[in-house]
């Protein structure tokens, strides 16, 4: 299961918006390699094409240094030249060629050094700072990203090492190697802000920075080994799969993250299928709009073509040990038989279902399903039929191959994907 969601999560495409300002967030978790690798591959171009027009015309500044410069070097004097040459005897010296102006005036004597103004131009800018220091980012966590994915599928990490040859490429540009270490965020520069190509990094690296907790969540649910949250992630990614045999092929998959990292509970994690209907992660379903009563966030919410909710699944990865008799008999009038073994295990818990009846009543929905690790499956029909073994083509579709969807509440067996 873990390297199917592994392999899952690095498929999916994401849309992020860009923030529109600057924020401060202090934090101690460190950036999800999973959104660091969909960061990098979907702005691959982005990358590049920034850093290219940086390179056409990077930005510069005059610079003046003050230095002693030997006298035949001497370009322009003012007051402040005239000052430190009668006052530093130390670089007097006594010479014999009066036809000098300046022999004449010092009596006899001439500076051998002189103090001097140098004007040059330098690529060593905060702005170019601040860009050099994002590249370099970039590099280390590309080499991080082709390192922690390679064995777990080969052929995704390729537009990655496209991209560290071309960074690696552009860092050794002699323009760059000019360039110094950045001691602070020049977060007011009108260059970073206006000047072609500045801009563009800015807005990758204020979208690179942001806090994005679907992968984030995801990363941790895997390090930690969330095995619920690792279900409920999985289980969105199965039922795509088993809707598609269904409804078509995925027209368009989506994971929105907001300006503030955040993952919308507006219906923006879904899937799109060739038919028009749309399966919904974590979208919330409001008062008045949804529900009659109080606002609901099932796992998954499924829409027909036209924008009406249809029915609702809930992933619960739990085992239920029945202890005493009286749990096994309120247990058993769910089921189509009393089982007479005190040890049921892997089975929708009870508050589940009632759950599920929640679900379809507030929702006015007509079926809500708990998706869960068990052995069996069962479909309480509303006309009190009671169907088991049963599948989602046989809850959607009817006998004429058309929709026809059934009514009612139930809990559907996954341990059967869990093997394909």
């Amino acid at each position: 299961m873990l390297n199917e969601l592994i392999k899952y999560s690095l498929e999916i495409p994401f849309t992020l918006t860009s923030p529109t300002g600057f924020y401060v967030e202090v934090g101690f978790k460190p950036i999800s390699e999973l959104f660091v690798y969909h960061f990098l591959k979907n702005n691959k171009d982005r990358i590049f094409s920034a850093l290219e027009e940086i390179l056409k015309l990077p930005h510069k500044k005059l610079c003046e240094d003050i230095e002693l410069v030997d006298f035949h070097e001497v370009c322009d004097v003012d007051a402040e030249v005239l000052l430190h040459i009668i006052t530093k005897s130390e670089y007097l010296e006594k010479v014999n060629n009066e036809n000098l102006a300046i022999v004449k005036y010092l009596n006899g004597f001439a500076p051998t050094k002189v103090l001097q103004k140098i004007k040059y131009e330098t690529f060593d800018t905060p702005e170019n700072r601040f860009v050099k220091s994002f590249l370099r980012e970039l590099i280390l966590w590309s080499e991080k990203i082709i390192e922690t994915f390679f064995d777990v599928l080969k052929e995704k990490t390729s537009d990655i090492e496209e991209l560290l040859w071309s960074l690696n490429d552009i860092i050794q540009n002699p323009i760059f190697e000019k360039v110094g270490e950045m001691r602070f965020f020049p977060v007011s520069s009108q260059v970073l802000l206006r000047k072609s190509g500045y801009g563009d990094v800015l807005d990758l690296y204020r979208e690179f920075t942001s806090y994005q907790p679907f992968f984030a969540e995801l990363q941790n649910a895997i390090e930690n080994k969330d095995i619920p949250k690792l279900y409920e992630y999985w289980c969105f990614f199965k039922l795509i799969k088993k809707l598609e045999e269904i409804f078509g092929c995925v027209r368009d998959l989506r994971v929105y993250v907001g300006s503030l990292g955040e993952l919308s509970e507006r219906g923006d994690v879904y899937a799109v299928f060739e038919n028009g209907w749309k399966l919904y992660y974590n979208k919330r379903l409001t008062y008045r709009r949804y529900s009659y009563s109080v606002s609901l966030k099932p796992d998954y919410s499924l829409f027909d073509l036209y924008g009406y909710l249809v029915g609702v699944f809930d992933a619960k990865f739990k085992l239920d040990v029945m202890e005493t008799e009286r749990d096994c008999e309120d247990f058993d009038e769910l089921g189509d038989e009393v089982e007479k073994s005190l040890s049921y295990e892997t089975w929708a818990k009870l508050e589940d279902i009632y759950k599920m009846h929640t679900y379809r009543d507030a929702l006015n929905i007509r079926f809500a399903i708990v998706l869960y690790p068990g052995k069996r499956s069962i479909f309480f029909e509303l006309n009190r039929n009671r169907i088991e073994d049963w599948t989602l083509k046989e809850l959607i579709v009817g006998g004429d191959g058309k929709v026809s969807i059934k009514e009612g509440v139930g809990y559907l067996s996954t341990r059967g994907w869990l093997d394909e």
